[in-house]
């Protein structure tokens, strides 16, 4: 009768032990540490005539993405801090003005740079075609 009441306590201690971890577990055991990155919503707008097909490049330090003519991206996970945002890759006949662009990313906030771009049309090689 003994080692029945052993067996029994010894199920019970197990069974405890098991809910004791789940219930830690599932609380996680240490409080979640807070998402403090930022976001950084680039945007290009373009007006104008003729514009540049192969759309532009954000650049983010070393980081870069496509952004097409009229287009947003977003850079995440980007640390609070003073950054700076350009537009490369403009075509010849287009042009932006305030190109980088200078933002402050504020702890899990999203700061936009929006670029406007105006595009010409592009003027033809040698002056165009033959004088009459």
């Amino acid at each position: 009768m003994l080692d029945l009441r052993r067996q029994g306590s010894t199920a019970l201690r197990l069974a405890l032990l098991g809910a004791g971890a789940m219930i830690s577990i599932s609380c996680g055991g240490d409080p979640a540490t807070p998402n403090i990155d930022g976001t950084i919503q680039v945007s290009a707008i373009t007006e104008g005539t003729d514009f540049d097909v192969n759309g532009y490049v954000a650049e983010l330090n070393s980081q870069t993405a496509a952004i097409g003519n009229l287009d947003t991206i977003w850079f995440s996970n980007v640390q609070p801090g003073n950054y700076e945002v350009s537009l490369t890759g403009i075509a010849e006949n287009c042009s932006t003005v305030g190109n980088p662009k200078s933002v402050e990313v504020a702890p899990a906030d999203t700061v936009k740079a929006e670029f406007t771009i105006t595009c010409d049309v592009p003027t033809p090689p040698d002056g165009g075609g033959d004088p009459l």
